[in-house]
């Protein structure tokens, strides 16, 4: 028997097991790190996986179950808030890009028909990276996210013309044949019917399948429900993607949507992992420093200009800088599709072998950028947001206050905080660096003294009256954070209270260190709660068992933190 796919499941299993907490310790993108870890272990590299077409197979399913995945968090109604922006800004982005990437290569020598089908390639961006980045953060229902899934819409259904297109300019002359016209009037019918069929019998077939009460039958559902569906388009001449996707939308408003979200997130996960493996696998180390300056160019001028032209075309959609700027650095990369097509127009002979893998190795390598462009976007958003943070506060009441509250940090614990204080009248500031947090409460009118500001820095909190305070109360939940903020708040403000939620007690020992006036460690504080609470519930006089916790406290914790200290 061969065991070459067992080999290289064993193989890709030991990459995800090591590359996923060595990417979380070191805080970048696993996208990244299965890229590299592709490119090293891959034909080119170490060559210990092999580029098996049972491989690649399993990579694509890692992209149907994305766009499944994708699909659960926009419903209908909200796709069809954004169908001018697929339409408008979509169309508009396919064709600018594209016109102007096949002007670059007819520049160099590309013939007509090449440079066409180039620049339409190039013109795609990566919907399986960006999705999993804005997935990743929770920005799909963002501004961003919107625009950005809606231009990746038309992208991926802009596919399916393009490959039709490629063996027409083949020949002597473009031609476009009543019979393929109507295979595509087919397909775009066909599509409808898939659609029509999967909204009426999605939901009753998990309304049966729940019934049961069996989750191995309702995972068998989801996964028939993603498949199935991608196989029905796919047998009409679409992409399996597409279905996917298509399925997802129907259920999407659905009662079923989190159960099935949190079934297949595992699944997902490492068939994702699988497909970015594959694509790092493309990509030949040694050739790509033999031709480093060409490809370090290509990928520079791909990147600019597609961030010029989404820029340019968000601003003439009336979007502000910040976030035309944020939207087109997260869809300058080149896509996966683009190796479709690329690979389409080789076999027809419109582009040589070796310009397929110089452009695959720009694309590849693009796509590898996407962490760093998205962080680079994000960048912009939050100076354009902290700046106007920093103007907000002291025109506000801000300006004059003094033996105020700072909460920094506005979540859960944060609004618990306020609303204590509130109670108490002691008069309070909140900051968060979460703008949709911040927007969402101030509309909502239950905190009108929030602000948008990035807490790293002290020029922010000096703007809420942080000289002036009588405390601030770190409830954010980030440790490095906790740890670089509390030791510059004591420099700056020597008298300033520094009240700081911490993780356990070693951590809170650091931030005492740090110059912390107190803090909680909300695992032995919540331990010690409820223990409590037990005691209570065991018959002992709630008085005892106040004065054993305030004795457990005095002696900071230290008896209950014995297995903490071991580790």
């Amino acid at each position: 028997m061969e065991h070459g796919i067992f080999r290289d499941a064993l193989i890709f299993l030991a990459v995800a097991v090591l590359v996923a907490p060595l990417c979380h310790r070191l805080r970048i993108s696993p996208v990244l790190g299965y890229l590299l870890a592709g490119s090293a272990v891959g034909p080119a590299g170490l060559g210990l996986m092999s580029e098996q077409e049972g491989a690649r197979d399993l990579a694509e399913l890692g992209i149907v179950f994305l766009l499944f995945m994708i699909g659960l968090e926009l419903s209908w109604d909200r796709l069809r808030v954004i169908r001018h922006f697929i339409f408008g800004l979509g169309t508009a982005q396919v064709l600018v890009t594209g016109a102007a990437a096949a002007a670059i290569m007819r520049a160099v020598g590309m013939d007509f028909a090449g440079a066409g089908v180039v620049g339409m390639a190039l013109a795609f961006s990566s919907t399986a990276f960006v999705l999993q980045i804005l997935s990743e953060r929770g920005e799909l229902s963002g501004q961003v996210g919107r625009l950005a899934v809606a231009v990746l819409i038309l992208q991926d259904l802009a596919v399916v013309p393009l490959l039709v297109t490629i063996p027409q300019l083949s020949g002597h002359g473009f031609s476009f044949s009543w019979a393929e016209l109507l295979a595509l009037a087919k397909s775009v019918a066909a599509l409808v019917v898939i659609f029509l069929v999967a909204r009426l019998a999605l939901r009753p077939l998990f309304h049966v399948v729940s019934s049961t009460r069996q989750p191995e039958v309702l995972v068998a559902a989801a996964l028939l429900a993603v498949v199935g569906t991608g196989f029905a388009t796919e047998a009409v001449g679409l992409s399996l993607s597409l279905g996917a996707f298509l399925a997802g939308v129907m259920l999407a408003s659905s009662e079923y949507r989190h159960q099935i979200e949190a079934d297949l997130q595992p699944v997902r996960g490492l068939l994702m992992g699988l497909f970015f493996l594959t694509v790092g696998m493309t990509v030949d180390p040694v050739k790509v420093l033999a031709n480093l300056p060409h490809i370090a160019a290509g990928v520079g001028m791909l990147v600019v200009v597609k961030t010029f032209v989404l820029t340019l075309l968000a601003l003439a959609f009336r979007f502000p800088l910040a976030t035309s700027l944020h939207l087109g650095l997260l869809l300058a990369q080149g896509g996966e599709f683009a190796f479709v097509v690329l690979a389409r127009a080789g076999q027809h002979n419109l582009i040589g072998g070796t310009e397929i893998e110089l452009l695959t190795s720009v694309v590849a390598l693009s796509m590898a950028a996407t962490p760093a462009l998205a962080l680079a976007g994000e960048w912009v958003v939050r100076q354009r947001r902290m700046a106007d943070g920093r103007a907000a506060a002291p025109d506000g009441a801000a300006k004059d206050m003094a033996d105020h509250v700072i909460i920094v940090g506005f979540g859960r614990v944060g609004q618990i905080v306020a609303g204590l204080l509130r109670e108490q009248g002691i008069p309070y500031i909140a900051i968060d660096r979460d703008p949709r947090l911040v927007v969402r409460l101030r509309d909502a009118g239950h905190a009108d003294m929030v602000f948008y500001g990035d807490i790293r820095k002290v020029e922010v909190l000096k703007a809420v009256g942080a000289a002036r305070a009588r405390a601030v109360v770190l409830t954010i939940d980030t440790g490095s954070s906790r740890e670089k903020l509390v030791p510059r708040l004591r420099a700056n403000f020597p008298e300033l209270r520094i009240l700081v939620r911490a993780r356990d007690r070693r951590q809170a020992k650091g931030l005492e260190q740090s110059g912390a006036t107190a803090v909680v460690p909300e695992i032995l504080e919540g331990s010690l709660q409820l223990a409590g609470l037990t005691l209570r519930h065991l018959g002992l006089p709630p008085d005892d068992v106040q004065a054993l916790l305030e004795e457990y406290r005095r002696g900071d914790y230290a008896r209950l933190s014995l297995t903490l200290e071991r580790e």
